[in-house]
């Protein structure tokens, strides 16, 4: 009986993650970058080429791939009310480095523009919060992105 119940279970949630409805690892990262580009208000050619370098090497996507996130991205991103739902996906199959990886990718887009507006600041060390980085990493990070400009 049980073993029935968990295997309905895992269909109904790969059916969601098939058909769009659940969140993938891709798809969550994918957001919570998106959700920075939005922070400030302006969407500029530069914080979108560093969006989708980050998604490219995050996850070696292939250009079809790619835009095939890019515009699964943006539903999500609209229909999302917080950034628990993207950030539990994330905590449940990253490791450490991982999500450090995805903190260095908001840095990066938050200065590809060569401004780091503080509410982009504010969002990341949200983001930060919620994936359980270290204050440390977080500073490390941000030093290390605005060591690059």
């Amino acid at each position: 009986m049980i073993t029935k119940l968990v295997n309905w279970f895992e269909e109904i949630t790969r059916q969601e993650i098939q058909s769009g409805q659940g969140n993938s690892q891709e798809v969550a990262t994918a957001v919570i970058l998106y959700e920075l580009m939005r922070a400030d208000g302006e969407f500029t050619d530069q914080e979108q080429e560093a969006y989708e370098q980050v998604l490219r090497c995050h996850f070696s996507l292939g250009e079809s791939q790619l835009s095939e996130l890019l515009n699964l991205t943006k539903d999500k991103a609209a229909e999302a009310t917080d950034f628990a739902q993207f950030t539990r996906v994330i905590n449940d199959v990253s490791s450490g480095e991982q999500k450090r990886g995805i903190i260095d990718g908001l840095w990066k887009i938050a200065y590809a523009d060569s401004v780091l507006d503080p509410e982009e600041e504010y969002l990341i060390r949200k983001i930060a919060d919620l994936l359980y980085i270290p204050h440390s990493q977080f500073i490390k990070s941000k030093l290390d992105a605005a060591g690059q400009l």
